[in-house]
């Protein structure tokens, strides 16, 4: 008997800590992926093995899709928008919770763009950018990242709102 009972808060405590272990970038992902009104793109660290293959003479492209290990892009349209969804003011409060801090925040006269990263040691694990206003959006990279890699990220896969990132000495 007490070895069941022993199992049994030993099963209890295991999901426990997995279900504490989703960042709160996975729960919205999972939380309006496939809904209506909604856009979300995965790109797998399968694909950036497979852009590394090509032949190019661009060493800098090379070393940049080595080290991502995915991004993921959620959008939405006007409709869930004007149901009151809002990544900013859902996401933020729970990254800056679980040791994401803010980089940057742009704000112009038809939104802002917050740029939010996850430290490993002196690399950044995740970059996560949420815009908001005119289209709302969010955009999560992973991988061994430094600023640089993230800026000439822009560049490659013509995500215009990392340009800002150029800007940032880090």
């Amino acid at each position: 008997m007490k070895k069941e009972a022993l199992i049994i808060l030993l099963l209890t405590v295991m999901s426990v800590s997995l279900c504490a272990q989703k960042s709160p970038v996975d729960d919205l992902f999972n939380r309006y992926d496939g809904k209506e009104g909604f856009t979300s793109v995965y790109i797998s660290s399968k694909m950036f093995s497979l852009l590394s293959r090509i032949d190019s003479d661009d060493e800098e492209f090379r070393n940049l899709v080595t080290r991502i290990k995915g991004i993921r892009i959620l959008s939405m349209d006007s409709t869930a928008a004007s149901r009151g969804v809002n990544f900013a003011t859902e996401l933020m409060p729970r990254l800056r919770r679980n040791g994401y801090e803010e980089l940057m925040t742009v704000r112009e006269e038809d939104g802002e763009v917050f740029f939010m990263i996850r430290e490993a040691g002196e690399r950044i694990a995740e970059l996560v950018m949420i815009t908001g206003g005119g289209g709302t959006s969010i955009v999560s990279i992973q991988g061994d990242l430094d600023l640089k890699t993230i800026a000439s990220l822009s560049d490659t896969m013509g995500i215009g709102e990392l340009e800002e990132l150029e800007k940032v000495d880090r």
